[in-house]
């Protein structure tokens, strides 16, 4: 029998999210339709905050290096050699361009035309219009593949893992990212401690899985991946507070929530094997 779960973001109105109480992973039910799905990515709070990310572009492009200088740190010691990387969900393609600055032989796949035009524009990067469920994907061809806030929008998560799983190469890597929403301990000692709720994102989510570094392990090993490191950072870190001790404090939570796996975000790295 699944648990009823609150998550932080507002879902659609009509469904709930429950979580298996065995394995902690969590859904939409019931699931909204196509259609459904359709009307959130065309609202326009949805279109706004992707306009105000591209607003703020030059600002990206600034921090983008430093922001994912890990990540191509920990892929450089996977694979030194570089090679072909996709980038499925590719947005307006700032990832690509840090890639391909590295070395990288860059692939995008991205749903949004108008992402994919500001890529071609500012990037001179091509990125393939459509998404996961609608492209095949060629076999054993990919040395990396990247998954960035995209798993917790598709309808069959192990099904398209299997698929790009099948994309790779021997050896390659799958580096997914998706957002921890069950509450992670900085939100949580907010909310008990201090109590002070955070602000409700006022963008509305199409998200239809909610994960654990637990849960999303174990679907990247039934599809056939070996996990090789996780881990739950929070990026931009603040250090401000008005609390006596709250710097103190605030660095404390934000050491515990990396230890036990409570971060805001969610970050695996797995290999065909």
């Amino acid at each position: 029998m699944p648990a009823i779960t609150r998550v932080i973001r507002p879902m659609f109105e009509a469904s709930g999210v429950v979580r298996c109480r065995q394995c902690g992973l969590g859904r939409l039910a019931p699931m909204p339709s196509p259609h459904d799905i359709a009307a959130i990515y065309a609202s326009p709070a949805y279109t706004e905050s992707y306009d105000g990310a591209g607003q703020q572009f030059v600002v990206s492009k600034e921090t983008a290096g430093q922001t994912h200088e890990p990540r191509f740190a920990r892929l450089k010691k996977y694979l030194p050699n570089q090679g072909k990387l996709l980038d499925i969900g590719a947005s307006r393609g700032i990832f690509m361009d840090q890639a391909k600055e590295r070395g990288w032989q860059v692939f995008g796949l991205e749903a949004g035309a108008d992402a994919i035009e500001f890529a071609r524009s500012e990037f001179q990067i091509d990125i393939q219009h459509g998404t996961l469920e609608s492209t095949k994907l060629p076999e054993a061809f990919y040395d990396c593949v990247h998954l960035s806030h995209v798993l917790e929008h598709l309808h069959q998560p192990l099904e398209r893992l299997k698929q790009i799983a099948a994309a790779l190469r021997p050896g390659g890597i799958l580096v997914v990212e998706v957002p921890y929403e069950f509450g992670d301990l900085f939100d949580l000692f907010r909310a008990n401690i201090l109590q002070r709720q955070r602000a409700l994102n006022q963008v509305p989510s199409s998200h239809l899985y909610f994960f654990t570094l637990s849960t999303l392990s174990r679907l990247l090993r039934h599809a056939g991946l070996e996990v090789l490191h996780g881990n739950t950072p929070r990026r931009n870190q603040s250090y401000e507070s008005r609390l006596p001790l709250g710097v103190t404090l605030k660095k404390l939570v934000y050491r515990l929530e990396y230890q036990l796996h409570l971060g805001p975000l969610i970050e695996v790295y797995a290999r065909k094997i």
